[in-house]
């Protein structure tokens, strides 16, 4: 089951800052530091096996299984029929395994270090404590064994650094995928000291309740997971009563959901409780998941009572800047119905509120040119023409708006000087500069002192002095250059 918050009006090119550190923090310790951890393991398992501890430990590990765990047993007896005997579990692949499963056999590996397998009174003792102990130091190097949080023997520190660790290569990608759809949201909220003081109390508290339930277990737990189900339990509170869109997955079943924040707390929950009985012999921290989504809400409801009036600014903001699909679709009704005019109306609303949506601006000029004595055409012409700037296909698009607007315009072109000035300069520095001295001869009669010409009729001496050396260009040229020198001369008159 999968069930992730698609929350509209984020600023998802621009993403916080805190998010953006704990992803580069986790993807750097997996490479820099964790990423040593085979060769570390590989020097372990070669002390181990040149050592005494085979002879000694698999084949009491191999009785241990037998009276333990019938599934592994047929699994081996399946392939084997003779696979326990002494002389069979200390070799090969068998050997392998057998060492990577009482690793992470919790109740034997307990034994073991208590001297209940290898008792004093066993003459191989001394030599098996002194090999064990050299292999336990080599394999304390390992980054999981040194700093994962193993509830048998609760460092301190591993408390935190177990955050920061990861399994493998998948285990971080997943992690981190999820980290930047919640992370981007609650941060977004709660701003980045508050979020980054609840990412760690919310792996704290995952790390407590998987302590709890696996008090005695000698295996040590490490990911982000904890944290993030922290997150993921905090957005729950944060976004409370309002409406979120769920993408969901369950089997073959997929598909979008609107639900209020709070409602899938439970389901998150119950989710991971019940994964734990199912998946009893998994290496997942379903617990881990359980405490931090626990505790990330209960956390959640104590920083709404110091983040209130934020965290309602972020909503008001969320929902002005959330794309309204249902007046999009109003607008489209309304071109359908001929309705050019209203639909202008429309279109000219959400372009306003959505600047970054180019395709918003150019329906709203497509249909406001239906009524050229419009408003609403004079409008999205000066909209258009005023785009900070703009990129080549919008220059492009400017030109023929532009030239559209000087051919269509009832009763005649309605253009401020800054908006002249402005695609002057853009039209003269894109080359098009037939356009752009219409422009400026447009703003010299409105402004004749205006200071944006000289800047343009320079770029327009300049650009025709560039065009070719025909007695046109050159006059060209020479009269914009004059021009310019009559201006100064005027301003220090």
């Amino acid at each position: 089951m999968l069930i992730v918050p698609v929350v509209e009006g984020l600023n998802w090119r621009r993403p916080p800052p805190v998010t953006i550190g704990l992803i580069l923090l986790n993807c750097l310790v997996f490479l820099l530091y964790q990423g040593g951890d085979d060769e570390r393991q590989q020097k372990a398992l070669e002390a181990y096996f040149a050592s005494s501890l085979p002879a000694i430990e698999l084949p009491l590990y191999a009785v241990h299984l037998r009276d333990t765990n019938a599934r592994i047993v047929k699994r081996l007896e399946k392939a084997d029929p003779n696979w326990d005997a002494p002389e069979r579990v200390t070799q090969g692949r068998l050997a392998q395994f057998l060492v990577n499963t009482m690793a992470n056999d919790e109740a034997f590996m307990k034994r073991l270090r208590a001297g209940g397998v290898v008792p004093e009174k066993d003459p191989r003792f001394a030599k098996w404590r002194e090999d064990r102990t050299k292999f336990e130091a080599l394999e304390g190097r390992v980054s999981y064994r040194r700093f994962g949080f193993t509830p048998a023997d609760p460092r301190p520190v591993t408390w935190i650094t177990s955050m920061f660790l990861h399994g493998d290569l998948m285990h971080l990608l997943g992690n981190m995928v999820f980290l930047f759809i919640v992370g981007v949201a609650v941060e977004s909220a709660l701003g980045g000291g508050w979020y980054l003081a609840l990412y760690l109390l919310g792996g704290l508290a995952g790390d407590l309740l998987f302590f709890l339930v696996h008090s005695g277990s000698t295996v040590p737990s490490v990911g982000a997971s904890g944290a993030i189900s922290g997150l993921m339990g905090l957005f729950t509170v944060v976004f409370g009563a309002k409406q979120v869109n769920f993408f969901y997955w369950l089997f073959v079943i997929f598909g979008f959901k609107t639900m209020r924040g709070i409602v899938v707390l439970p389901i998150w929950i119950a989710y991971e409780v019940l994964q734990f009985f199912v998946d009893r012999d998994g290496s997942t921290g379903y617990m881990a998941h359980a405490g931090g989504l626990a505790g990330g809400a209960v956390l959640g409801l104590v920083a709404r009572r110091y983040t209130g009036k934020r965290v309602e600014a972020f909503h008001e903001k969320r929902d002005q800047e959330k794309f309204d699909q249902a007046e999009f679709d109003r607008a489209r009704a309304l071109v359908a119905k001929v309705d050019f005019k209203g639909a202008s109306v429309v279109f000219r609303r959400l372009a306003h509120r959505f600047p970054e949506r180019a395709d918003l601006m150019r329906q709203w000029h497509a249909v406001a040119k239906f009524e050229p004595a419009s408003e609403g055409y004079h409008q999205s012409v000066g909209y258009v023409l005023s785009l900070p700037n703009p990129d080549g296909p919008a220059r492009q698009f400017q030109r023929q708006v532009f030239l559209e607007y000087l051919d269509k315009a009832k009763p005649v072109p309605r253009l401020d000087a800054d908006t002249l000035g402005r695609i002057a300069m853009v039209m003269a520095r894109s080359g098009h500069l037939a356009e752009a001295e219409r422009a400026a001869e447009m703003l010299l009669k409105i402004a004749p002192g205006d200071e944006q010409l000289p800047a343009i009729w320079d770029h327009l001496a300049n650009g025709h002095a560039a065009v070719d050396t025909s007695p046109v260009s050159l006059k060209k040229a020479k009269h914009y250059r004059a021009m310019i020198a009559a201006q100064a001369k005027a301003s220090r008159a």
